[in-house]
């Protein structure tokens, strides 16, 4: 079995997030993907994160019509920091030794890899997948990583929120399922 696990803050999802997983899904021969949202991110500036439980719901609505794409709470249930190989022990457990982990991540994810707890490691548990991401370009890429180039999706996380804050569309950007339930998020102002 060949299983991809997309993990991230996911705040919120968006159609490149989508169009990410479609393609390494194809190109990798993958038979699921699961989407790992994060707890809390130890890397990450700090930034307001919609709640665990909104952002989960969203990917929920997102890839509900998907096939082969699956949403895990692993990270979300741990509680705290979440660290990646926490989340690559649990699915080495989950399935059997016959199965072949896929972690999907971003083209500035080596960037800042060797400060990712137990780096070393990681590369042992699953295969790390490098997706183009805009604005970001071409790295040497750590041993036990490879490249899977793909013509990047113009949105991100954080034109979702822009957006979202100045009452502007979100059309094209998040699926309509996730655009409703984002416009009903009432607004901190």
């Amino acid at each position: 079995m060949r299983i991809g696990l997309f993990g991230g803050s996911f705040n919120p999802i968006h159609n490149g997030h989508l169009k990410v997983a479609r393609h390494a899904m194809s190109e990798l021969n993958l038979d699921k993907v699961f989407f790992v949202p994060s707890c809390l991110t130890p890397l990450k500036k700090s930034r307001e994160l919609l709640p665990a439980s909104t952002r989960a719901a969203l990917i929920r609505a997102a890839i509900q019509d998907q096939p082969g794409f699956a949403l895990s709470l692993c990270e979300i249930r741990r509680k705290g920091w979440s660290f990646t190989v926490d989340t690559l022990e649990y699915f080495r457990k989950k399935f059997s030794k016959n199965t072949t982990l896929f972690f999907l991540c971003g083209q500035d994810t080596p960037k800042n890899f060797n400060r990712w707890k137990e780096a070393k490691r990681l590369t042992t548990l699953a295969r790390f997948v490098v997706v183009t991401r805009p604005g970001v370009s071409n790295r040497r890429l750590p041993d036990g990583m490879i490249f899977l180039p793909m013509e990047p999706a113009e949105v991100s996380s954080t034109l979702v929120r822009r957006r979202l804050e100045k009452k502007q569309s979100l059309k094209g950007l998040v699926p309509k399922s996730v655009e409703a339930r984002l416009l009903s998020i009432p607004n901190k102002d």
